[in-house]
């Protein structure tokens, strides 16, 4: 069964695989960067004449891009339920897509790498994605349901834990790194400073 939900992960592991970033995908295709992150973190899809050119740029047959490509992609750029830490490098700049139900930290700390932990429902993980690139640590957290204004409840696999993802920087606190969260739903969204001295982000549902 198709499923173009998952284009946005489809499109990212892909170009993970082929060791390229957003820009220069967006170069080959001839598109826009904003294009490409925009795909990724599933608040946009391509023109429909766009699916082949995507499809022979990234070397898989059309029917991959919307599809399951447990066969395609390599097994260590896929999310697994539980939990998904990904190293990344140190940047100066966090830029977080708020789609899901989660609770953010961003913790500071001296050290030569940085990293993001999340842990939470097999479909928040699936739906979860991290790059960096020029100083910029982009999350995404995206929207199981594939809207670009509205979250809707979902099976959580029974898990009944909180979705969490803590984004250590790697930096000291004193540096400053600049954060900024993006809610392009109707989701709540509180930021504060947790007691832990920590910058905390809950993001959840609306209660109407």
């Amino acid at each position: 069964m198709y499923d173009l939900n998952s284009f946005c992960n489809i499109i990212a592991s892909l170009r993970k695989a082929k060791g390229w970033t957003q820009s220069c995908l967006a170069e080959k295709l001839g598109v826009s960067p904003q294009s490409v992150s925009k795909w990724e973190c599933g608040v946009g899809y391509p023109d429909v004449t766009m699916f082949p050119i995507i499809a022979e740029t990234l070397s898989v047959p059309i029917g991959v891009l919307f599809g399951d490509l447990s066969n395609c992609i390599p097994e260590e750029m896929t999310n697994t339920p539980g939990k998904v830490t990904r190293e990344v490098a140190i940047c100066k700049k966090i830029l977080v897509y708020l789609g899901n139900t989660c609770r953010i930290q961003v913790i500071d700390g001296k050290h030569s790498t940085a990293k993001v932990v999340a842990e939470g429902d097999p479909t928040f993980l699936r739906f979860f994605d991290v790059e960096a690139e020029r100083e910029t640590l982009s999350v995404n957290i995206k929207n199981p349901n594939g809207s670009l204004t509205t979250w809707e409840s979902y099976d959580r696999g029974g898990y009944t834990e909180e979705n969490t993802v803590k984004i250590y920087t790697g930096l000291p606190k004193e540096v400053g790194v600049k954060f900024c969260s993006i809610n392009f739903l109707d989701l709540e969204v509180v930021s504060r400073e947790n007691k832990n001295g920590n910058h905390e982000v809950i993001c959840k549902r609306t209660v109407k």
